[in-house]
């Protein structure tokens, strides 16, 4: 299975945007709920709603307000569901659970904190432990529809299919047109293989609910794995233009635009899927491997060092990191370094012995770092064979120039000789005109078979000049200087008149 279906797979399972438990927000102490120390969760909420000048929101110093209230007042549930919220959208995954799960043991009755400690674990690969915390609230509340919808993805996500299908068709007993029951059924569908019925469920609930995203994108994800990617590309586009900033539908052709090289598009994408949840994980790689196709080096560093800051176990952001700095940059020590570092912090349980890929890819690199040399080595072997062939090609045009001049001027010498012009003088013409096309144009890789004309040519020249009465035979010039002038023949004596 390709990095594509695997993130596919993912996004399709994630109940964050498509079960209808509402949007998460942080909250905020003007709703009456006022807890000491009140200063440092309300400057975390100003911080959280006044971005920078760039439209950038300092998560840290939101956390730490947080922070500084729950250390002032450890049972403040709604510090830790903000802190939560915050530590979610730095994409630390674990910690955001952490604190979920504290504000929902302190408020049990707050639906808002379950649910947001729920869709967490199952987005973590934690069904049954969401499960449990479901259960729990249907069995207090069996009516409420949106539990049992957030009861049934938890079950998909640990893969209990009967169990599932089994709270569907108690939601649908009771509102037989739920578009959750059908949106989650489409889900379960996809992930039992089942794309046939997949669709049918997720068209049922695009019947209900045409203006949902989030049905739009798992469609599209089924009409994917089915090999029809161009209806695949038409439904993720209806999704986000419904929801521009959909997670799930930006992220999904993000990664067909990189399966197809177009990095624009997929940089686009994974963009604006950040924009509406800043802190998802796969949209960074995603964005990062499009940054590296656009050859922004610099860009996808830092968006792996992010991720590698906030989730220090991501084994595929160490080994993508590495992989920019061993194929892409060339830095070998920087890529051998970050592998290095992921075995010293995931360690600790010994869980990383020598058969892991990492020392696999640590030898890789080596490969890679000995097929540079190679490269560098066979590239200065070629500019130096390079250099030597345009030293040798430069002489020849030296020595072009030299000889081409003597025999324009033999031809100048002898241009009143009839036997001379219908001899040779043409020829010996078209010869020189050729020579100078190439002098002028400097076409060096030409010169050396010109040459061959003209040392050819010359020496019949000079035989034919030589039969010329008062024309004789310039000398041939030397390479690189002037041509010597022919000697006048010495004047006859005039005689003497008589007187």
């Amino acid at each position: 299975m390709n990095i594509r279906h695997i993130m596919l797979l993912a996004s399709l399972a994630s109940p964050a945007l498509l079960v209808g438990c509402g949007e998460k927000k942080p909250a905020s102490s003007a709703d009456g709920e006022v807890l000491s120390p009140k200063r440092a969760f309300d400057n975390g909420v100003v911080i959280l709603n006044t971005p920078d000048k760039e439209g950038k929101i300092d998560y840290a110093g939101a956390y730490a307000s947080f922070q500084t209230a729950i250390q002032g007042r450890p049972d403040f549930a709604r510090a830790h569901f903000n802190a939560g919220w915050v530590a979610e959208a730095q994409g630390k995954l674990a910690k955001a659970a952490e604190h979920y799960g504290k504000a929902s043991q302190l408020k049990p009755d707050n639906k808002n904190f379950l649910f947001a400690h729920g869709d967490l674990l199952s987005r973590s690969g934690k069904g049954d432990q969401a499960v449990a915390l479901y259960r729990a609230y249907v069995e207090k509340a069996p009516e409420d529809l949106e539990a049992r919808n957030a009861l049934m993805e938890a079950l998909t996500a640990g893969d209990y299919y009967d169990d599932a299908i089994s709270e569907a068709k108690t939601i649908l007993m009771s509102d037989a047109k739920n578009v959750g029951a059908y949106r989650n059924l489409s889900r379960l569908y996809f992930s039992k293989g089942e794309y046939k019925m997949s669709q049918l469920c997720a068209e049922k609930a695009k019947e209900l609910a045409a203006g949902d995203a989030g049905i739009y994108n798992n469609i599209g994800v089924t009409y994917l794995v089915m090999d029809n990617e161009a209806s695949a590309i038409g439904e993720f586009k209806t999704a986000i233009q419904l929801d521009p900033d959909n997670l799930e539908a930006n992220l999904n052709l993000g990664l067909v635009a990189l399966n197809s090289g177009d990095y624009e598009l997929a940089k686009s994408s994974f963009e604006a899927a950040l924009s509406g949840t800043p802190g998802s994980v796969e949209s960074k790689l995603g964005l990062a491997v499009a940054q590296r196709g656009l050859k922004d080096y610099g860009d996808a560093e830092r968006l792996y060092d992010e991720v590698i800051d906030a989730d220090p176990g991501n084994q595929k952001a160490y080994f993508n990191a590495s992989d920019l700095q061993a194929k892409y940059t060339k830095n070998f020590k920087r890529a051998e370094k970050i592998l290095q570092d992921y075995v010293n912090k995931n360690n600790g349980d010994g869980s990383i012995g020598p058969d892991h890929i990492v020392f696999a890819k640590i030898s890789k690199i080596k490969e890679y770092q000995e097929l540079e040399r190679q490269r560098i080595e066979a590239e200065k072997r070629r500019e130096a064979e390079e250099k030597a062939r345009l030293e040798r090609a430069k002489k020849l045009m030296d020595d072009l120039k030299a000889r081409v001049k003597g025999l324009q001027g033999l031809v100048d010498t002898n241009s009143g000789c009839e036997d001379f012009m219908m001899g040779i003088g043409d020829e010996a013409g078209m010869v020189i005109e050729q020579a100078n096309m190439v002098i002028e144009a400097e076409e060096y890789d030409m010169a050396g078979d010109v040459l061959t004309f003209v040392e050819q040519i010359q020496p019949m020249a000079e035989e034919i000049a030589a039969t010329c009465g008062g024309g004789g035979a310039a000398p041939p010039a030397e390479a690189g200087g002037e041509a010597p002038p022919a000697e006048a023949a010495p004047a006859e004596a005039a005689p003497a008149e008589g007187g």
